[in-house]
């Protein structure tokens, strides 16, 4: 598949047919929902070995990350058992890397002071929000699926938690999130869900550090929107307190020049 592409959302291609065709092994999520597709082109190769990657979860935090990275070393291992010590040293290896990673990316969350921070999301990040260290008050389902009671209980949960950000995954589409954001005055942030969707985002992770940097953006900007927010507010209870000094500075003054007449009509 190219990357970037949901596979629930792709419109296959001719050139698929050779690329089933032509390959040893074909490696797939298992899904119906995702992959209903594939079933036809695989019909086209029964002699290339299957691996599926059924029912395993998200894949973009890091105990998702190992199961899918563990699942295909051992099915990979059994298939040629011949390169099995360098399977599994580039799988330890790269293990290590995702670890290393995602430890990187919490401390920059915690550097920032972000941890437990509110924000509400789309299912599929949740894990990976978690993981990360914020707090996760409400997640949603795929935009195309809610109802129009659901949509008012994610702007309701957004508004009733002060949520300092709005996730939501590129490819699930991001209309809704941006309504929601509008209305609690959270920033909108966009994860992307696959290598490639966007430049800069060609490996896993590299995919994993944009996100977690978009999220870091998103709530600096948020943060200083309060920031300006305050200020304006405090600016305007100041001209506020100005301005009722001054009418009753106006009224004490009026009635002292009314005293004064009247006192000055007696003589």
């Amino acid at each position: 598949m190219p990357s970037g592409v949901c596979p629930a959302f792709y419109d296959t291609t001719p050139s698929d047919v050779s690329k089933i065709v032509n390959a040893d092994v074909i490696i797939s999520l298992g899904s119906s929902k995702m992959e209903s597709w594939l079933d036809d082109l695989l019909s086209y190769n029964s002699d290339a070995d299957f691996i599926e990657c059924k029912d395993m979860g998200e894949w973009n935090y890091p105990l998702g990350a190992r199961k899918y990275v563990e699942h295909l070393t051992d099915e990979l291992s059994n298939l040629f058992p011949g390169k099995n010590e360098t399977i599994h040293e580039n799988s330890e290896l790269y293990l290590a890397t995702i670890d290393e990673k995602f430890l990187e990316l919490k401390e920059q969350i915690e550097s920032n002071g972000f941890l437990d921070k509110p924000v509400i999301c789309i299912i599929w990040l949740k894990d990976l929000i978690k993981s990360l260290g914020l707090n996760v008050t409400y997640s949603f389902g795929p935009p195309q699926g809610l109802s129009v009671q659901d949509e008012l209980d994610v702007i309701n949960a957004a508004l009733n938690n002060d949520v300092c950000a709005v996730v939501d995954n590129l490819q699930s589409g991001t209309d809704f999130g941006a309504h929601v954001a509008s209305e609690s005055g959270a920033s909108h942030v966009i994860f992307t869900n696959f290598p490639g969707a966007i430049p800069g985002t060609d490996t896993y992770l590299e995919m994993i550090t944009y996100n977690t940097n978009q999220l870091i953006d998103g709530i600096e900007t948020y943060e200083y929107k309060q920031g300006d927010i305050a200020a304006l507010e405090s600016t305007i209870s100041e001209l506020e307190l100005q301005r009722n000094t001054s009418i009753a500075v106006a009224v004490m003054l009026g009635i002292l020049t009314s005293v004064l007449f009247v006192m000055y009509k007696k003589k």
